[in-house]
């Protein structure tokens, strides 16, 4: 439901309802019902939900599972800025270091192996 999805962001980016309301230029009370289910978004709404947590207007929809925001892990420390989470448990900075160390080193092995 759309109203899980709102509230699940905005307690992944540590913000209260009624800061959430501060930064949409929503009311208080509209915050509220959407996360309680009481009223639907807009599109206008919509947009602005999405645009602001960078995500689709499907994943708040739920017409699919996972953001669509791209993200490059050599640019950046995003363990900082993102949380990633596998089975509702948080992904630490050694655990996604060491996934991408084993993501590296299965593709050079993959490309060798097409090499022989």
């Amino acid at each position: 439901m759309i109203s899980e999805k709102i509230k699940q962001l905005r307690e992944e980016r540590g913000l209260s309802p009624d800061q959430l309301a501060i930064h949409l230029q929503f009311a208080k009370s509209t915050i509220w019902s959407y996360e309680m289910g009481k009223r639907e978004p807009s599109a206008i709404h919509l947009k602005k939900i999405a645009d602001f947590f960078d995500v689709s207007t499907d994943y708040l929809l739920n017409r699919v599972t996972v953001s669509s925001t791209m993200l490059n892990l050599q640019d950046q420390d995003l363990t900082e800025k993102y949380t990633f989470l596998l089975d509702k448990q948080k992904i630490t900075k050694e655990e996604l270091t060491e996934a991408i160390a084993y993501i590296r080193a299965k593709r050079m092995m993959d490309d060798e192996s097409i090499s022989v």
